[in-house]
């Protein structure tokens, strides 16, 4: 079935070449560019299992989370989709097709720096791949691929990003921690952990019993065991926590099996970091010195131009705004103190005029309160002029008589006739001014009725004239 897409065309860009192997989470293939000619990996999820949706998604999401993880030890994803014929796709970078199960054909060992320094290169991409929540949950030797070179192994890591709770039909059930293998199977970085801890084992011992490790305790380093049994811990809670707590080991380790290259690599690491601390502490020297040798006192070394001019407004200065300011000020000043009563002399007068309503009889005039017991009454001189008195005994003009008429201006529009009285000559007597009739209102017409608008009066005849003849 995987056979019938070799030659074809996926995604009208990637043509097939050859199977490389079959699995549930997907065929590995070669490939080539169809424009380009570059080679690639093709990985193409099995169309019998695409039926289900469920798979399809669970297969491009393991792809988006793989594309996402930058690493020299991850196998580089480039692409995936689903092309116009259903064919679900992932491409990933060319790289050697040998893995980890291939060293161990034929029940060959691999001795125990390389096999330290393979799982260290995988601990490494697995530590970036649980930071961004990733995890493979299917670790087995068939998705570590090594490409052998001169300066040492090469190891692409196959399969980060897998669902923790799914488990493929196909997957190597020896190669699964004990919590994947329940009831309800959950995986999480711990199982990663476990995984590897076995490939470890297997590689050394050619076996994934960690009690295999005792035959071989005379060759292996004796830092290796706890180490192992540390990471293959059926309990997870007693297993490797991290994987990078995992990693910090296998280096700790391989520096001291690991004969010259190792120990160079490991030393190279620390002499990279030496030589950026002792940069940076440099650097901040020279900065240091730099700003404490060159201090500036404003005090003494700041000096004035002599030439410099204030700034001056754009319009010349008139004090015509200041003058207008002044004298508003005045005014309201002169006001306050005229309103206000503490500068009064005594025996003032309220309101300033002179007036006492009660000269003349010293009693205060009908209406007005009364002093208080005891309170006298101000005493202030009249001030000289002409003196009227009027006396009591006789009406006054101004004051009509009971049973007199008060007159009431009314409006000009229903003002009674009135007429012009004769002026009452000096010390004539005031009579008694008689009753004013009101006038009679004259009775409004009657308003016509309609027909009597719309008759038309008859005109009057014009009158005739007679000329007289002269004959």
């Amino acid at each position: 079935m995987a056979n019938s897409l070799i030659g074809k065309l996926v995604a009208d860009k990637y043509r097939v070449e050859r199977l490389i192997r079959e699995s549930d989470s997907g065929d590995l293939y070669e490939g080539r560019h169809e424009i380009s000619g570059a080679p690639a990996t093709l990985r193409i999820f099995p169309q019998a299992l695409a039926m289900d949706s469920r798979g399809s998604e669970r297969f491009l999401e393991q792809a988006r989370k793989s594309a996402a993880i930058d690493h020299p030890n991850i196998l580089q994803t480039t692409d995936f989709g689903t092309d116009s014929r259903g064919i679900v796709y992932a491409v990933h970078e060319p790289f050697s097709l040998t893995t980890v199960a291939d060293l161990k054909k034929g029940g060959g060992e691999i001795g125990q720096v390389r096999a330290l320094d393979i799982t260290r290169q995988v601990a490494a991409v697995a530590t970036v791949a649980h930071a961004r929540g990733s995890i493979h949950a299917r670790l087995t030797p068939r998705e570590i691929f090594v490409d052998a070179t001169p300066d040492g192994d090469q190891v692409k890591v196959l399969g980060f990003g897998a669902d923790s709770i799914w488990v493929p039909q196909d997957a190597d059930q020896k190669y699964l921690a004990p919590e994947q293998q329940s009831e309800f199977a959950i995986a999480d970085e711990r199982s990663d952990i476990y995984s590897l801890g076995l490939i470890l084992s297997e590689m050394l011992t050619g076996d994934t019993t960690v009690e295999s490790l005792d035959a071989k305790n005379a060759e292996l380093n004796p830092k290796i065991l706890p180490i192992l049994a540390s990471a293959t811990d059926r309990s997870r809670e007693d297993r490797y926590q991290t994987m990078a707590d995992f990693l910090k080991d296998l280096e700790r380790v391989l520096a001291k099996v690991g004969g010259k290259k190792a120990a160079a690599a490991h030393a190279g690491i620390w002499k990279t970091a030496a030589v950026v601390f002792i940069g940076i502490a440099f650097l901040g020297g020279v900065l240091i010195y730099g700003t404490m040798g060159k201090k500036t006192d404003p005090t003494t070394e700041l000096i004035a131009d002599v030439e410099s001019l204030p700034v001056q407004p754009i319009s010349g200065a008139t004090g015509i705004q200041e003058d207008t300011l002044v004298k508003m000020v005045g005014d309201v000043e002169s006001g306050l103190m005229d309103n206000t009563n503490m500068a009064v002399p005594p025996g003032t007068l309220p309101g300033g005029d002179g007036y006492n309503a009660w000269s003349g009889s010293g009693a205060p005039p009908i209406g007005a309160p009364a002093p208080l017991a005891g309170e006298m009454l101000p005493q202030v001189a009249i001030p000289g002029g002409q003196t009227v008195t009027i006396d009591p005994t006789r009406p006054s003009q101004f004051m009509p008589q009971e049973g007199g008429v008060i007159l009431v201006p009314i409006p000009s529009n229903s003002a009674p006739e009135s007429s012009t009285a004769p002026a009452t000559k000096a010390g004539a007597t005031v009579g008694t001014i008689p009753s004013a009739t009101p006038k009679q209102m004259a009775t409004p017409a009657p308003r016509p009725n309609r027909s009597d608008r719309t008759a038309k009066p008859t005109p009057a005849p014009k009158p005739t004239t007679v000329v007289p003849n002269e004959n």
